[in-house]
């Protein structure tokens, strides 16, 4: 069966409508709460760790670590359909230089549920939802 250009051009914008209709502008509306989710929870352990660092449980060493929150990256994620969330990562760095990037999950009312190691020095660990 062939395909024209403009009946493909026409699949592609039916297609992508669809998912932004699903989500619409997830990466501009909603990336600004959801980071600010973050940062509001990322204070506020830092506020009860009392150290101005971010408490984060190493699985691979099975140690509490202590970060410096570093940035956040561009881009979010929705996963689940029943119950949607959002994934967002942010950059920091324990005090031996090990650099983490941690993945928040947001709940649809923006607040943050839970944070987990996704990568170490750019290696990612055995949890992955990408």
């Amino acid at each position: 069966m062939k395909y024209s250009a403009f009946n493909l051009s026409l699949l592609f914008c039916l297609l992508a409508s669809v998912a932004w209709a699903e989500h619409p502008g997830i990466a501009t509306t909603h990336r600004d709460a959801i980071q600010n989710a973050m940062g509001k929870h990322i204070e506020e352990q830092i506020r009860l760790n009392g150290n101005g660092k971010y408490p984060m449980f190493d699985p691979e060493t099975r140690t509490l670590k202590q970060l410096q929150f570093k940035a956040f990256h561009d881009s979010v994620e929705v996963k689940g359909r029943k119950n949607p969330y959002f994934v967002s990562c942010a950059d920091f760095v324990a005090e031996d230089g090990t650099l983490y990037d941690l993945d928040f999950f947001v709940s649809k009312n923006y607040g943050v549920v839970s944070a987990i190691v996704h990568s170490k020095n750019g290696v990612h660990t055995d949890y992955d939802i990408h």
